[in-house]
């Protein structure tokens, strides 16, 4: 099939280079011509494992192609995917701009056929204010249009679009359904994951879902905050609830609290859902606050733990990125923190394996900052270490080095190191919960 992506971002990337994968004819269109250029040599803007090897060869297969014009990517097109962004507004609201401002292109370029699925995550109602726009400027009764939100994870996006466990359509046309059925067949054969749903369903449900997942961290969380006044251990607790196959072991892992591109942007996204339609989002509200206490509930751990020598304190803090396998800071909780306690700090040395960059232009304003290509440089100089992000390099440390940490103290945000092996090597642990 001829495939068309608007938007080069982890989802839109991921999408055609998938696709593309199985010899479908793909074009990328993004409207940054810089981006385009580094994409035709087969490099992602960003980090995403096996993303650059995916691009490389399906541009050695001719199967993949990139382009700002919407005249060419359009070209006898079957299928489009809009996967732009949808940032939150300062009042919390999504941004619609970018996909008001492609469905306009899609109409002024498009040619006498097609379906346009919308990937964005957009708020219940917007595929049809935009099937509306397009029609001011597009008539052609042959172009319809579904919903088909993305569940990708940043860090394993490849696999989770490669052996998805739903396959929301959302759709008011059979033959859409089935024009949707025939592009993810090759990724729906041992067990039927398409779910067929109207559009306002599927606009929904990656909202509701993203939000369910979200206030379940929030609550682990919140549970992992009572474990520290009562004795009780988030571990045990975490083990004894999950346990429960109505709730489930996934997402009950206690830490600084969600962050990245999705879930702050769809909690926030959900409540204005509620407003907009008169109504309260009660546990939304809950879970966007438990989140926000949870960091500074861990800020006020490190100032607590470490007296009036704060200010007098060198920090090394490991994991920037919002979680492992990605370069993207977007919401990230070691940002916040960064960004909480540098003015009370000595210096922060900071290091991860690829977010470094991005981290540097996030934090540019700030003096006392300094970057390590290796975890263990400074580390003499240090009082204390932070852990932020689960990389899988900081799981089995090197306790011999840890032991040269000037106060011996660890503050692990992720709860991934062993609390009694850093207790036996007389290293001071603070965990979450524990």
């Amino acid at each position: 099939m001829r495939i068309t992506i608007v938007g080069s971002g982890y989802v839109g990337l991921v999408t055609g280079a998938c696709l593309a994968e199985l010899g479908n004819k793909v074009t990328c269109i993004d409207i940054d011509k810089a981006r385009i250029a580094k994409l035709a040599r087969g490099i992602a803007p960003f980090h995403e494992p096996g993303l650059n090897g995916m691009l490389k060869n399906a541009i050695s297969k001719n199967c993949i192609h990139f382009t700002s014009s919407y005249k060419k990517g359009l070209l006898q097109s079957d299928a489009i995917f809009v996967c732009v962004g949808t940032p939150s507004k300062k009042n919390g609201a999504p941004n619609l701009e970018y996909v008001s401002n492609v469905f306009i292109s899609l109409a002024k370029n498009i040619g006498d056929h097609g379906v346009i699925f919308i990937k964005s995550t957009v708020p219940v109602g917007t595929n049809k204010k935009m099937q509306s726009l397009f029609k001011k400027y597009n008539k052609n009764p042959e172009i319809k249009f579904a919903s088909n939100p993305e569940f990708l994870k940043e860090g394993d996006a490849i696999n989770d679009f490669k052996k998805p466990d739903r396959i929301i359509i959302g759709a008011d046309d059979s033959n859409v359904q089935q024009i949707a059925k025939k592009i993810y067949k090759p990724f729906n054969r041992q067990t039927n994951r398409m779910i067929y749903t109207n559009i306002e369903s599927a606009e929904l449900i990656k909202y509701a879902a993203n939000s369910f997942l979200a206030t379940k961290i929030s609550f682990i969380n919140e549970i992992s905050r009572l474990c520290e006044k009562t004795n009780a251990n988030i571990d045990e607790v975490r083990q004894g609830i999950g346990s429960d196959p109505r709730i489930g072991a996934q997402f009950l892992y206690p830490g600084l609290g969600y962050g990245g591109s999705c879930f702050p942007k769809d909690v926030q996204g959900l409540i204005r859902a509620f407003s907009a339609n008169n109504l309260d989002a009660n546990i939304a509200q809950a879970a966007e606050k438990s989140n926000d206490l949870q960091l500074q509930f861990f800020i006020d751990k490190i100032k607590k733990s470490t007296n009036s020598s704060l200010r007098k304190s060198n920090i090394l803090l490991w994991g920037l990125s919002f979680k492992p396998e990605t370069d993207d800071i977007r919401e990230s909780l070691a940002i916040k923190l960064i960004k909480a306690i540098s003015s009370q700090v000595k210096n922060l040395y900071l290091y991860d394996p690829v977010a470094i960059p991005n981290s540097k232009l996030e934090l540019k304003g700030i003096k006392n900052i300094h970057y390590l290509q290796e975890k263990y440089a400074k580390i003499e100089e240090c009082n204390f270490l932070v852990i932020c992000t689960e990389w899988r390099e900081f799981w089995d440390p090197d306790i011999s080095k840890l032991q040269k940490l000037k106060n011996k103290q660890i503050f692990d945000g992720r709860n991934i190191l062993d609390q009694k092996a850093m207790l036996d090597a007389n290293i001071q642990y603070n965990g979450i919960g524990r």
